[in-house]
């Protein structure tokens, strides 16, 4: 496993009580600092452990519940047809109530915004180097907010800093709309303007924060500014897509020591724009990505409705493979058998657990070792450079420029050692679309995207509903009811 120095965080947010036992056991006792504001805020190397510790808290955020809100309620996966989780029920079959913390519950979310007030309220105060440092506070502000507003809808807003009992501590939800315009996109374009670095992927950069604009952009369907945003991306110069199976999940792959692999072949590659890094070595906790995707015992699957379309758009045997793309043969071909190697390769058959049967097939996209969850330190995979071409695809297709959406297509295609497409194949820009989000699907499978592309295409009663009744008033998550018994001002989320 992966062996970082670590960072000593100089701070203990006095909120994070509230975060991780609600706001009752904070009115037990006057939360305290271990050091006071005015003692700490003094020094560029106490802004550094500032913006530390917001990525500290990012890190138990979002371990899981990156995928649980993004990837688990889509079309992706399916419960175990054993049934014992009953969450991976509520979530694959559209069944969610207000008991579960782990979809509903978001104190981890605003202890990572609390301590992102702290840095933005402070750091202006410190001379030194620390544009980049209040940059970054900035964007994860943001991107904890948007995340907040498009799973819950409206909530709650901190700005400020929180110290004490007697401060404002039960809000009432302010409107998600609200919250976009008035602190998401002021703060992402604060952090353009404050960021200078081109790329660090463990850090908000300038690269991960035209990912996140463009990712906003495209939720509020602004796509010439989406596309403006990934035009920025591109002209850094910083990334390129790879092109081998190996390379391609070395960009994933997060093995324990004793399998073998070398650490120059885990989660490093020129796609890599952004991730949440995890390390057992800082004492963080553990990792969520092993236990949702790769358990010896599976509360999901690759859900059935998936392989089929995959298989479907890439048949796995030669018959037909050539039936279905007579003048395109692929490169990769087996190493014992000399035999060439049809279907999604890169991205399906070196990573399904094809021994078992479609419906019950793990996907071995971070590992395909067996190993206690206790050692999961796996990066959460954000923003990578296929995912953005393709969603800059969609974005020029919404402005009327087909061709060149079929050209980021095929740029994927062309790198995955798959058969172009080919626009007169497409009768409207619909079917397009369609083909286009397909290729994300495939492209981004356990990567937490595919609910977030449903929903801000307004997909997802179509998609879902025939398959788990999905309906138009549950589209938004509901919030977990100790959240309602802690703070009397706020509502449950409309539909639960």
């Amino acid at each position: 496993m992966k062996i970082i120095k670590k960072t000593t965080i100089g701070l203990l947010i006095a909120l994070t009580v509230i975060a991780s036992q609600g706001c009752d056991s904070m009115l037990e006792e006057n939360p305290q600092s271990e050091i006071s504001d005015a003692q700490f805020w003094q020094t560029e190397a106490d802004a550094q452990s500032g913006v530390a510790g917001i990525y500290d808290a990012l890190q138990s955020a979002y371990s899981r519940k990156y995928f649980v809100w993004g990837e688990l309620r889509s079309d992706n996966f399916d419960a175990s047809p054993a049934g014992e989780n009953p969450e991976a029920l509520q979530l694959t079959t559209n069944n969610l109530n207000d008991q579960s913390r782990n979809y509903g519950g978001w104190a981890d979310m605003y202890n990572v915004l609390l301590r992102a007030n702290l840095a933005i309220n402070n750091i202006p105060t410190i001379t030194g180097d620390i544009n980049g440092l209040l940059g970054q506070a900035h964007a994860l502000r943001a991107f904890v907010y948007f995340d907040l507003v498009r799973t819950f809808g409206d909530v709650p807003l901190y700005l400020d800093v929180i110290t004490g009992v007697n401060d404002d501590i039960y809000r009432p939800k302010t409107s998600g709309e609200e919250i976009i315009n008035t602190i998401i996109i002021p703060d992402m374009m604060k952090a353009e303007e404050l960021i200078l670095n081109p790329h660090e992927k463990s850090r908000f950069s300038l690269s991960s924060v035209y990912s996140f604009q463009a990712e906003v952009y495209m939720h509020l369907k602004e796509y010439a500014l989406a596309k403006e945003a990934l035009d920025k991306l591109e002209a850094l110069n910083q990334f390129t897509l790879v092109n081998t199976p190996e390379d391609f999940h070395a960009l994933f792959r997060n093995e324990p020591d004793r399998s073998g692999l070398p650490s120059n072949q885990m989660e490093t590659g020129p796609e890599l724009i952004f991730s949440i890094a995890l390390n057992i070595e800082e004492d963080q906790g553990e990792g969520g990505i092993y236990s949702l995707f790769w358990p010896g015992v599976p509360a999901f699957f690759v859900s059935e409705h998936l392989e089929n379309k995959w298989i479907e758009t890439f048949p796995t045997d030669s018959i037909s493979w050539h039936m279905k793309y007579p003048d395109f043969i692929p490169q990769t071909v087996d190493e014992n058998t000399g035999q060439t190697i049809y279907g999604d390769y890169h991205r399906y058959l070196q990573m399904i657990e094809s021994i078992k049967d479609i419906g019950e097939r793990r996907y071995g996209k971070y590992n395909l070792t067996n190993y206690s969850g206790n050692e999961d330190d796996t990066d959460v995979v954000v923003y990578r450079y296929a995912g953005m071409l393709l969603l800059k695809a969609e974005a020029e297709l919404q402005l009327g420029n087909m061709e060149e959406a079929v050209k980021l297509v095929n740029r994927i295609r062309a790198a995955r050692d798959l058969p172009e497409i080919q626009l007169e194949d497409y009768q409207t820009s619909d079917e397009l679309h369609d083909a286009i989000l397909d290729e994300r699907q495939f492209e981004l499978l356990a990567e937490g995207k595919r609910w977030w592309d449903l929903i801000r295409t307004d997909k997802a009663v179509e998609v879902l509903g025939p398959i788990n009744g999905q309906s138009s008033d549950r589209l938004l998550f509901p919030i977990w009811f100790q959240h309602l018994v802690d703070n009397p001002n706020l509502t449950q989320t409309p539909g639960y």
